[in-house]
């Protein structure tokens, strides 16, 4: 026997050893490059990919619309009419063909997710709407295609998607296992959230473009958005456009001070940052976000002298394309001035939909017969009537100094409170054709509530030297003997204007360069104005407007800090320190947002603490901390004590229940 040859069993034993450690072996090999590649293509994308944990969608068996507002099945088109802006920063066409992105970055070569509008976008608190002739593509409310808008990712012009009057003015609530659509009430959507989200669903696309073997992510979406001109010159260059989209957007990153979470957004840095930064590509006037506010509701809106949680704005066109500018329509601020201030504004929607919101003249008939307030539902638990008189007692004594007698009365459709505006103008003394509801306008010295909000037009300043802004605004301003009244001034460049005036003159300059470019006759431009002077006030105070459907407005106070009107009508010591924001479900009871259990727990373990013991976000929803700066809960008080902001004797649960029984029937 020869012992020096090797068994062949012993040999097939080896030599698979042998395989099986090489095999072994390519396997970490392939397994260590596939990590560097994709830690690489991660790197080079330089963008987050993971996204923020969103809440569960709150899913209804059935969904109601709040239709007394007088708009009944021609919602629909508000819903969807573009201002002419481009707020999401992709082409319409990768909106509608994106996926939602994958938890984690690194599992994107598994499986598909649901398109990004039907999963991500009802759980940031958009509300679900059917494929329309309006709305082809099922997109939630607020959201519009707006033609001709220029990527500077794409180097070139496409459909964009922008938000409309009704992304922040439209309502939700749920109870009792039935979703009401609140027309113009406030939006329960997070901006923040959503750019995050958005953010990490196209880094996931572009990361799996970069593989040509496991890039059925990109696959998908090339082939939704290319549709029958899928080749592979077009793919490549739509991941190249991809490539590029995400690294322009890296550039533009805002510094949140306040996360503004659910409900509420800074609206007014946020215009100013886009009007004068962007637009103007000045950093220098870039300011961080700090003074978020909940979103407001928009019924009777039309009729008041002054808009705005501050009272800053009267004419309607000024504010409504104020407000498509800081959503990102287009505007030119560097072209030769007989052609700057060129914008995408869609002016023909602007005007229809404030003729829709505002209806004719409301004092006659003693009726607002444009958008109106919600009713209390008759599925909703009934009104106490004996508890909603006494209630209406304690409103009169309480709350009608501030916000005007109740509008189901007669008293408030008296002259007292419906008066034409006066402004002077080239020294002669006009008024308006029309009398408006004037408001009162609540000092801070007065209401003690946060003054975050009501600080920003007085206080922040703006570069606009070489803008060419020159126009004129009318705002208040004493004569020689002390008088005040509302003059027009000329607006000039200055490397510190004041943000305010010069947003209204920028405003001013965007609608007349429409007016001249589209050859409105001048008889039609006052009535596309709304009738009333550009007139604007930068006061530090509060406008404390009708409390009509304030039922259904929740958050309250002007920053959204507190969740229920009973809070609302409590001490300071009774607020609760941390409300959470971005659950939809009403409380009935207390009259507002419904808290979890967690949120006492936190509330009675943390409310005396004076540093920050809480993430911004707990199972996807927002956790606002009313200590901080622009979140307080202060003012508004009923107290016994002597208290900054005290506007009333401290309340018992009854008289409390008593004035909330009484606004549901408002």
């Amino acid at each position: 026997m020869n012992t020096d040859v090797m068994p062949q069993s012993r040999i097939k034993r080896v030599a698979k050893s042998k395989w099986s450690w090489l095999f072994t072996l390519v396997i970490i090999v392939v397994s260590l490059y596939v990590v560097m590649k994709v830690s690489s293509a991660i790197t080079k994308l330089e963008y987050s990919l993971t996204p923020p944990k969103l809440p569960a969608y709150q899913q209804t068996s059935a969904t109601k619309y709040l239709n007394d507002s007088g708009w009944g099945e021609n919602s629909r088109w508000f819903y969807h009419a573009s201002q002419g802006t481009a707020t999401l920063p992709i082409p319409y066409d990768w909106l509608i063909a994106l996926e939602a992105p994958k938890s984690n970055p690194w599992w994107i070569f598994f499986g598909s997710e649901d398109l990004f509008i039907a999963s991500d976008l009802p759980k940031l608190g958009f509300i679900k709407q059917d494929e329309s002739t309006y709305n082809p593509n099922a997109l939630p409310i607020g959201l519009a295609q707006t033609p001709s808008i220029y990527f500077p990712g794409l180097n070139r012009k496409s459909n964009a998607v922008g938000f409309t009057c009704a992304a922040c003015h439209t309502g939700q609530i749920i109870h009792d296992d039935v979703r009401y659509i609140v027309d113009g009430g406030p939006a329960t959507t997070d901006l923040g959230l959503l750019t995050k989200s958005l953010g990490a669903a196209l880094g996931q696309t572009a990361l799996s473009s970069q593989f040509s073997i496991l890039d059925g992510r990109f696959e998908r979406f090339a082939k939704r958005v290319l549709g029958s001109n899928y080749n592979v010159l077009t793919r490549n260059q739509l991941k190249d456009d991809l490539t590029n989209t995400l690294k322009h957007l890296v550039t533009s990153v805002d510094v949140i001070n306040v996360t503004e979470g659910f409900t509420r957004l800074d609206a007014l840095n946020r215009i100013g940052n886009q009007v004068f930064d962007t637009a103007m590509d000045r950093p220098e006037n870039y300011a961080p976000i700090d003074a978020p506010v909940n979103y407001p509701h928009i019924w009777t809106t039309s009729w008041f002298d002054w808009v705005q949680y501050d009272g800053s704005i009267m004419q309607p066109l000024v504010r409504n394309a104020g407000e498509a500018l800081g959503v990102e329509a287009f505007v030119d601020t560097t072209g030769p001035d007989q052609q700057r201030f060129a914008s995408s504004i869609n002016y023909h929607n602007l005007v229809r939909m404030e003729k829709w919101l505002a209806g004719d003249q409301p004092q006659a008939n003693q009726e607002i017969n444009g958008l109106r307030a919600p009713k209390w539902p008759s599925d909703f638990p009934e009104i106490d009537t004996d508890a909603a008189k006494k209630g209406q007692e304690l409103y009169q004594d309480l709350c009608q100094g501030c916000h005007l007698p109740a509008m189901n009365t007669t008293a408030f459709w008296q002259d007292d409170y419906w008066q034409k505006i006066q402004y002077v103008e080239n020294g002669e003394i006009k008024e308006t054709e029309d009398a408006y509801l004037t408001l009162n306008i609540i000092p801070l010295t007065h209401i003690g509530t946060d003054p975050a909000q009501a600080e920003v037009l007085p206080n922040r300043t703006v570069d606009t030297t070489g803008l060419n802004l020159n126009t004129e605004v009318c705002t208040p301003l004493p004569d020689e003997d002390g008088t005040v009244a509302l003059r027009y001034v000329e607006m000039k460049d200055s490397a510190t204007a004041n943000y305010g005036l010069s947003l209204g003159a920028f405003v001013q300059r965007t609608n007349l360069q429409w007016f001249a470019q589209n050859f409105v006759p001048d008889s039609q431009i006052s009535t596309m104005e709304g009738g009333r002077p550009n007139c604007l006030q930068v006061g530090l105070g509060y406008k404390a407007r009708p409390l009509n459907g304030v039922w259904a407005t929740a958050p309250f106070l002007h920053n959204g800090s507190i969740a229920t009107i009973y809070d609302l009508l409590s001490t300071q010591s009774e607020r609760p320190t941390f409300i959470e924001l971005g659950n939809q479900e009403f409380d009935v009871v207390n009259l507002g947002i419904v808290q979890p259990a967690k949120i006492n727990t936190l509330n009675s373990k943390y409310s005396n603490t004076y540093y920050k013991v809480t993430p911004d976000y707990a199972d996807g929803r927002f956790v606002l901390d009313t200590r901080e700066p622009g979140n307080h809960n202060t003012g508004h008080l009923f107290d016994d004590e002597k208290v900054t902001g005290k506007i009333g004797p401290k309340l018992n649960h009854d008289d409390k229940m008593a004035i909330i029984e009484y606004l549901k029937t408002l």
